[in-house]
């Protein structure tokens, strides 16, 4: 049976933050335990842990970024821009304090044109309308703001009004950097920035323990050879460790790493997830293995199956063609172009494959995910029935 202690950490792994609002029993549960895994956060993870008396956060700040660690509700760069503009208007607002929608759009309005930014916001175009609903409903999911009057939809009507109150937590949303960022060009200025007060030996370990917890898998070609010869070298002691503070089961082959877990104490993005095309790739993956046995796919010596892009797209063809009955209408009706984009881009986001230069790479996760059409097809029906939008 794990430890009581070991589910609050993992509650603090898989979510963004412990609201004492939203719950005070967990939040005083977390708190009382620290001490627990402290230790584990600071010295293995080099990790920065928040505790006030609103919130507690864990930063997890990645060594490798991944498309998989952004906002699942976002698609669009403007929605990120908003965000953080969104952000700045909420900086001086205390807990409980209202404002009005029209005040927050001057605002975003007016900063956006004085910082000269990339992305501005035209009210007049319904995307962008709803692009700012759409962070303004994340933010109420986060519990920054909470919506007092929403008299009606600002997508639909730019002259909408409503009326919002600040948690005042806003500040806790972003990181905090120990230098100064507008000396910073690139991803690794920022990944890096939290490592400064640490020794080489510190900053190699504490990256180790981060991969494995914080990706969904790792890849040698993603690490330095020595990152890899430690991983592997001390795989006994990690996998301990791991074990003491988190219910999940390391596993390493000559080819990846990954850290398994339960149903329950999976990341909120691991694949798979409540996205329906998710069912999809699992039975790609498995009809992927199925031409790896029939020797029609060939592994390289990192295990790896590098095919041409024209192949890959006859490879889905054939999986929708065989198993398309069992796909909702959505997936039904969308034409093999955005179907092929959708699978392609799904895929490439949780490190299944790579596509450069009409050259698709497959990799050795494709094999520990797989899927099958069960005999009752109304069952099959109802595995296909997530989320579309």
């Amino acid at each position: 049976m794990i430890d009581k202690h070991t589910k609050e950490l993992e509650y603090l792994l898989n979510n963004f933050w412990c609201l004492k609002d939203q719950n005070p029993s967990l939040y005083w549960e977390i708190k009382n335990n620290l001490d627990y895994y402290k230790d584990f956060v600071q010295t293995k993870l080099g990790s920065v842990l928040i505790v006030n008396d609103r919130l507690i956060k864990l930063e997890k700040i990645p060594t490798i970024p991944k498309a998989y660690m952004g906002i699942n509700a976002f698609g669009q760069p403007l929605e990120y821009v908003l965000l953080f503009l969104i952000l700045l208007f909420l900086e001086d607002k205390p807990k409980s304090k209202q404002f009005i929608l029209s005040n927050l759009i001057d605002f975003i309005d007016n900063t956006a044109r004085g910082l000269e930014l990339d992305h501005l916001p035209d009210w007049n175009i319904y995307q962008h309308r709803k692009c700012l609903v759409n962070v303004m409903h994340h933010l109420e999911d986060m519990g920054i703001i909470k919506v007092v009057d929403e008299i009606y939809n600002f997508s639909e009507d730019k002259q909408a009004e409503g009326l919002y109150e600040s948690t005042g937590i806003s500040n806790y949303y972003i990181r905090r950097f120990q230098n100064n960022i507008l000396n910073y060009e690139t991803i690794e200025d920022y990944l890096n920035d939290e490592y400064t007060k640490y020794t080489d030996k510190d900053i190699k370990r504490m990256k180790i323990y981060r991969n494995l917890l914080y990706s969904l898998v790792i890849y040698p070609e993603e690490l330095t050879e020595f990152e890899w010869d430690y991983l592997r070298k001390f795989r006994g002691t990690i996998s301990n460790e791991l074990s003491k503070y988190t219910d999940g089961e390391l596993e390493i082959t000559k080819n990846m790493a990954l850290l398994l877990f339960p149903m329950e104490g999976r990341q909120s993005y691991d694949f798979p997830n409540s996205k329906a095309i998710c069912d999809i790739i699992l039975l790609i993956n498995n009809y992927l293995l199925e031409l790896v046995d029939k020797g029609e796919l060939q592994l390289n010596q990192q295990e790896i199956i590098v095919i041409s892009e024209e192949y890959f797209k006859r490879i889905i063809k054939e999986v929708r063609n065989e198993s398309g009955l069992y796909f909702s209408k959505y997936y039904k009706d969308l034409s093999f172009t955005s179907f092929y984009q959708d699978i392609v881009e799904c895929m490439q986001e949780y490190d299944f494959l790579k596509i450069n230069d009409l050259e698709v790479k497959i990799y050795p996760m494709v094999s520990k995910l797989i899927g099958y059409i069960p005999q009752d097809p109304l069952q099959q029906l109802d595995l296909f029935g997530g989320n579309y939008e």
